[in-house]
């Protein structure tokens, strides 16, 4: 029933808007009409996540050293966000390992896990917050030198684009990902993102990048990729379609 209702809703609309290709798709599959179908992508505050934050500032604050490579995820815990096997994968070598650390911020179903990782063997290999206000997000960006979304390919997953990809990109932060339909068809290849097809692949490709400049390299890539994607490019690109729209109706 739930299904047949968002196809009629899809079917009948004047206009379907997405926030990214793989939904667009999406809403086509469901009946939308194609031409009806365009995509307004999501937005980032650029004035809050600059490049003029003092890295070393947030480093100190945190007490991570210069030397050590500093992962970073943000948001809920989920079982299949992947987590679990980043922790699993720097047990297996710790000297292998020893100058990277993860930085996690968030809540939810793996908390209890790592929280007793970080306190017991990975204690000099991961930094776990809970929940932090928005305001602390971009600072503690700025402390990392990649970030990841090394979730499981999984239903869930497939076709969304999380809005924390564009604010990690928008700091000059390269991302390991999971190979995810969403995410391929949003950034392509060569833009800052960097995809792994399995959770424990994202700590080696983090040690190679940081031996040859790839993440420096990988990052501005990455902020030239999303730096057009301003809140209020976004919104004045909202309005006009919303104002043709009206027009053409009239």
């Amino acid at each position: 029933m739930a299904k047949r209702i968002e196809s009629t809703n899809m079917r009948e609309s004047d206009l379907v808007i997405s926030i990214n290709e793989a939904l667009r798709q999406y809403t086509i599959s469901m009946g939308a009409p194609a031409e009806r179908t365009p995509v307004i992508k999501a937005g980032i505050d650029l004035e809050r996540f600059n490049l003029g934050i003092d890295r070393k500032a947030a480093r100190q604050k945190l007490q991570i050293a210069e030397k050590d490579l500093v992962m970073f995820f943000m948001g809920w815990l989920y079982e299949f966000s992947g987590l679990r096997e980043l922790a699993e994968e720097l047990r297996k070598d710790p000297e292998k390992y020893k100058n990277l650390k993860l930085l996690i911020i968030g809540k939810g179903d793996l908390w209890g896990y790592l929280s007793d990782a970080a306190e017991k063997d990975l204690k000099e290999s991961m930094i776990l917050l809970p929940w932090q206000p928005y305001e602390e997000i971009p600072w503690l960006i700025a402390a990392s030198d990649i970030c990841v979304l090394p979730a499981h390919k999984n239903g869930i997953m497939q076709n969304i684009v999380p809005i924390k990809m564009y604010e990690y990109m928008a700091m000059s932060k390269p991302v390991i990902a999971t190979d995810l339909k969403g995410l391929r068809m949003e950034f392509a290849e060569g833009n800052g993102v960097l995809y792994i097809d399995n959770p424990e692949e994202a700590l080696g490709l983090a040690m190679n990048l940081s031996l040859d400049g790839g993440i420096t390299r990988e990052g501005l890539k990455a902020r030239l990729f999303v730096e057009h994607n301003d809140w209020d490019r976004i919104t004045m690109q909202f309005e006009n379609t919303l104002a043709k729209l009206v027009t053409d109706n009239q």
